[in-house]
This record gives C-alpha cells, sequence and structure tokens, in this order.
C-alpha cells in the first residue's frame, strides 16, 4: 500500500513539474523576436516588398506610435503593426466550418518596433508552434504560413547568435 502511495505522490509531483515547465516556458515560445538588420521604416517597406514578392498581401500598417500621440502619449515608442494576408491561405482555412474560428487570430500580424537605441526588432507569432494544436487542416496551411514568414524575413532579420 505504501508503495502505491508513493507512486501516485510521485505522478502528481511530475505533473505538477511539467505544468510549472509548461506554463514557464511556453509564453516564451509563442512569439518570436528577431532584430532587423535596417532600420525601423526601411524594414516595414522590405517586409512589405518581400511579402508582395511571395504572393502575401500586406492588407494593413498600424502606426501605433501615431495612435498613441494623438491619444496624448507624447514619448510613445516606435511601434508598426503590419497585417498580412494569403487569400489561398484563408480560403483553405475556412472554408471548413468547423476551422472557422481561427479568424480570430487571422490576418497574420509582424510587429516592427525600435529601442532608444536605435536598433528594430521584428515580433510575429510563432505559427509553426502555435499550429500543433489545431486540426491537420489548419495545422497543414499554417505550416506553409511559418515557411513563408522565413522567406518574407530573409535578408532582413540579423542570424541567429
Amino acid at each position: 500500500m505504501k508503495s502505491i502511495i508513493l507512486i501516485f505522490v510521485g505522478f502528481v509531483i511530475g505533473i505538477g513539474v511539467a505544468l510549472l515547465l509548461f506554463i514557464k516556458i511556453f509564453p516564451s515560445q509563442m512569439i518570436l523576436t528577431r532584430e532587423s538588420m535596417f532600420g525601423m521604416d526601411e524594414t516595414v517597406e522590405m517586409i512589405d516588398k518581400q511579402a508582395d514578392e511571395n504572393g502575401w498581401a500586406v492588407a494593413k500598417i498600424w502606426d501605433m506610435t501615431e495612435r498613441m500621440e494623438k491619444a496624448g502619449f507624447e514619448d510613445s515608442p516606435a511601434v508598426k503593426v503590419l497585417e498580412l494576408c494569403h487569400a489561398e491561405n484563408s480560403y483553405n482555412v475556412l472554408k471548413n466550418e468547423e476551422d472557422m474560428f481561427i479568424s480570430a487570430i487571422m490576418p497574420c500580424r509582424m510587429a516592427v518596433y525600435e529601442y532608444d537605441n536605435g536598433k528594430t526588432f521584428i515580433s510575429r507569432m510563432n505559427i509553426g508552434l502555435v499550429s500543433r494544436f489545431f486540426s491537420p487542416n489548419v495545422r497543414s496551411v499554417m505550416k506553409g504560413v511559418a515557411d513563408d514568414d522565413e522567406k518574407i524575413l530573409d535578408g532582413i532579420i540579423k542570424a541567429a547568435e
């Protein structure tokens, strides 16, 4: 009986440790951030150009700095958010009613921002990781999106150190 209790306690502790690690590590993996080799405006222009060359459209560029300054925050950081859309990918996900809920995170977004030291960064959702939690159809489409993200950012982001 004592060994059964010890096994159960070990099992519960194991689950607790695994859950704690998941809670601590997973959120930091959800967003990919890389430094750009260029300034903010040039980075935004290059993403727009390379998105177009890879069959994507930048549907909207949100100038968050402008919006914050209009609201009275004069020391606002330099941040722009690009909304990227790929009609075929959108169709392939949204054609299935059971997958339509994914539209809550569509279109894809990339944030470009500049630190006070002049360095520019690009952040985006880790689509490859997130895709693992969805249907095979969504997973398949999102894998292609993750591959396209890399193509769009090729030559813009600094190599991993």
